[in-house]
């Protein structure tokens, strides 16, 4: 009986180290990256991954010579190791929570490009000080990156979030300005109100190109607003790029406050528009929100809950707002049409 039990969990640990290898692949989708990542031979991540199918019966990846990829029961198995490799990974950070909380192991993390560059990267030193054995691994990418399929632990994301069956934390909402440099403003003028954006050069930021609306709300009355349908004379995937060129006076932009915080400070931006706000003041700017790769009913392992505290210092000292509407605000008015901002062309 002994035997057989003994048996039984040497299975389950050789397939957990053979979906972790198949899960390496899928990520680098390459036997030859996955072989040198892991320290292995290509020929080896080949035969563990070939035992997998053999050992579920049915066909995990479609190799050609120039392309792999996941078969329909790849793709199902993929999710579902995940989920084990993840609760192997939380069940080992309980017992080290037990044994002292010493937070250690590797975090994989996404986020985006101007989270990961401007506000937490610059922490990153003091963190790995303050917690030696924990090992990070960051991913940074303006696209919402799949968690599950791509092995990470949690991810940063801005604005709301739809998928209801990964658990979801909200750590706060940061403003968003209106920005140019003194150099362009002094050449295009002042605008006085939002719609005399029209007759500017305006900077978009989206993930697809088109139309950009910009809402604007004003700070005194609160119940006034515009709202203008921009169409960027420079349209970019990237803020970064964006208040780079803000700053070189190609026009001006709408942005969370963190990319261009420091142009702020040093008056290389100023804020366009002062009487304006680019969010409702009941909204206080864009939501910043944690996500966990465990599901909506699981705890997150310790690590994961040690970084998010992190990340809450960080947002709290320097991002976030000193002050919160506590009054729901009526939902402001449009006062005017929407208006095309002028392109360039």
């Amino acid at each position: 009986m002994r035997k057989n039990v003994a048996r039984v969990a040497r299975a389950e640990l050789d397939e957990l180290a053979a979906a972790a290898v198949f899960l390496q692949v899928v990520r680098t989708k390459s036997f030859t990256i996955a072989a040198r990542t892991l320290g292995k031979s290509t020929s080896s991540l080949s035969r563990t991954v070939a035992q997998l199918e053999r050992h579920l019966g049915a066909q995990l990846l479609a190799r050609t010579t120039r392309r792999l990829s996941l078969t329909e029961a790849g793709a199902l198995y993929a999710g579902h190791a995940e989920a084990l490799l993840a609760a192997r990974r939380a069940a080992h950070d309980a017992v080290a929570g037990l044994s002292g909380g010493q937070v250690r192991g590797q975090l994989r993390v996404s986020m985006p490009v101007s989270v990961g560059e401007r506000l937490l990267g610059p922490h990153l030193p003091g963190w790995r000080r303050r917690h030696p054995g924990l090992r990070f691994e960051i991913d940074l990418s303006d696209r919402n990156v799949p968690l599950v399929q791509g092995g990470f632990d949690l991810a940063i994301r801005l604005g709301r979030q739809t998928d209801s069956s990964l658990r979801a934390q909200l750590l706060g909402r940061v403003p968003v300005r209106l920005v140019a440099s003194p150099a362009y403003l002094a050449a295009r003028g002042h605008p006085a109100r939002p719609l005399d954006l029209r007759d500017h050069d305006c900077l978009t930021v989206a993930q697809s190109a088109g139309p950009v609306e910009w809402p604007f709300y004003h700070r005194h009355t609160r119940t006034r607003s515009e709202r203008l349908e921009v169409v960027g004379t420079v349209h970019t995937t990237s803020p970064m790029l964006a208040g780079q060129l803000a700053t070189r006076g190609v026009g001006v932009l709408r942005v969370v406050e963190w990319v261009v915080r420091e142009e702020l400070a040093r008056g290389a931006l100023v804020e366009v528009l002062p009487d304006w706000s680019c969010h409702a003041a009941a909204d206080g700017g864009v939501p910043v929100y944690v996500v966990f790769a465990q599901g909506a009913s699981a705890e997150p392992p310790l690590k994961s809950r040690v970084f998010v505290e992190l990340v809450k210092e960080v947002l709290a000292r320097e991002v976030l707002p000193r002050e919160v509407p506590r009054e729901a605000l009526p939902r402001p008015h449009t006062t005017a049409r929407p208006s095309r901002a002028r392109s360039g062309r």
